[in-house]
């Protein structure tokens, strides 16, 4: 079953602030459900969201840390 999580618990989740999560909640930048008057996250939507969203670092990268 998928677990939906509260606003605390998908902040704690995520490491990022309630301003911060309110914020992308409001902008509809981040997947969530409205239930009644609560707020609820897809514990594997926002798991998938991380995966859209994370940054690949550049081709070659490695090799220039190493020369550092």
């Amino acid at each position: 079953m998928n677990k939906l999580l509260t606003v605390e618990e998908a902040v704690a989740f995520l490491q990022v602030s309630k301003p911060t999560m309110y914020r992308l909640t409001s902008q509809k930048k981040i997947p969530f459900y409205k239930i009644g008057g609560s707020v609820r996250f897809s514990e594997a939507h926002l798991i998938a969201w991380l995966d859209r969203h994370g940054v690949v670092p550049m081709e070659g990268f490695e090799n220039d840390r190493e020369a550092i």
